[in-house]
């Protein structure tokens, strides 16, 4: 998805006058009011201050874009690199997939039974390992360790339970080893949007009283694949840190973990404060829409429809891609009305508009999108 420019709505800034016909105007007015002489439009003097001004106006805006970069809501790519330098807090490179994987013996053993670190199991496209050694005590048959993806990026996402359970080196007793939870949290490197979005957060995070949008910046930190973060304190001293993950994905327990586990370092977590990492609750909705097209629209009737059916599957993005908001059904219609219908059914329209509170995230489970017919205006 591209970016506008400046971000977060604020006022557009320019260093210099970029606009080409008042640059040629400003060039060609002053030579005219220094000679004394107006310049036909076939005048060799006017053709030749145009030459000068097509430069002028490249320079101009090299170099305004060059200022611009200087700004956070313009800086892109390596110069915003180069801001995050000033606030100490870097891109985060792409991140690995996490999932949990149980292993179970063939029977119990007397002695303890240690799965090492980095120990391998495969699907045969992608493999994961284990992040640190894994024990089955004496006389059990189980023991569950996290694991995660040996590559990086999106590629360790979204394998279900069960499907992570070919041991790449066997080993002795040990019968079985499978994820138990779908893997997630892979992420490539984080984007500019991402990145700037979080630089502006950085600030929140040099206080150490614990404040709300500090958390949200620390959450953030984790991983790229965090598109959302909510915070709430139920009880004094405790702080619940949702996160959503891209596409409106809710994170498994693999990932909040690892979530918890930065959070409770010394550097972020404030000494009195009890940290958990929350998985949002997902609050189920369908949508079901009837319109109908304007006869004035027949010769484009099938691109409507397609279009009507795209808006649908957008507001489902929008809706699931943030923690706390609404299920809102006037997104929806306006959104539905853009796309070239004429008029919506609101007898049969869903969803109906639900309040949800900081710690719940909008699910859809079905859309039903139907063409009612023609009619006119």
């Amino acid at each position: 998805m591209s970016e506008n420019f400046p971000r977060w709505g604020l006022p557009d800034v320019n260093f210099v006058e970029t606009d080409p016909d008042q640059i040629r105007a400003s060039i060609i007015n002053r030579y005219e009011t220094a000679s004394g002489r107006p310049l036909a439009m076939g005048d060799p003097i006017r053709l030749f201050l145009l030459t000068i001004a097509a430069e002028i106006i490249q320079l101009r805006q090299v170099f305004n874009h060059a200022a611009q970069q200087n700004l956070l809501s313009y800086a892109q790519n390596q110069y915003l690199d180069a801001l995050g330098v000033f606030l100490d807090c870097p891109r985060q490179e792409a991140d690995r997939a996490v999932t949990q994987i149980q292993f179970t013996l063939t029977q119990a053993l007397t002695g303890a039974f240690v799965i090492p670190a980095e120990f391998q199991i495969t699907n045969g496209e992608v493999t994961f390992q284990t992040t640190e050694q894994v024990t089955i005590e004496p006389g059990g048959l189980q023991a569950v360790g996290q694991a995660e993806c040996t590559e990086s990026g999106v590629v360790g996402n979204g394998y279900l339970a069960g499907q992570i359970s070919t041991i790449v080196a066997p080993l002795a007793f040990l019968a079985t080893a499978a994820n138990i939870n779908e893997s997630s949290g892979g992420s490539d490197e984080e984007s500019d949007d991402s990145y700037a979005e979080r630089l502006r957060l950085r600030p929140n995070s040099f206080s150490v009283a614990g404040p709300e949008k500090a958390y949200i910046f620390h959450a953030f930190s984790v991983s790229p694949s965090i598109i959302d973060v909510a915070v709430d304190s139920p009880t004094p001293g405790v702080v619940n840190v949702y996160t959503l993950l891209t596409g409106g994905e809710l994170p498994q327990e693999a990932f909040l973990q690892e979530v918890e586990s930065y959070l409770a370092s010394e550097e972020v977590r404030p000494l009195t404060d009890d940290v958990h990492a929350c998985c949002p609750s997902a609050v189920n909705y369908e949508i079901n829409v009837d319109y109908y097209v304007l006869n004035s629209d027949v010769v484009r009737l099938e691109s409507i429809k397609e279009a009507v059916e795209n808006a649908a599957q957008d507001f489902v993005t929008w809706q699931q891609s943030k923690i706390g908001r609404d299920i809102n059904p006037d997104e929806l219609i306006s959104r539905i009305r853009a796309a070239g219908a004429g008029r919506i059914d609101h007898a049969t329209l869903q969803p109906a508009f639900q309040a949800l509170n900081r710690s719940q995230v909008a699910q859809c489970s079905g859309v039903t999108i139907t063409f009612k017919g023609l009619e006119d205006g």
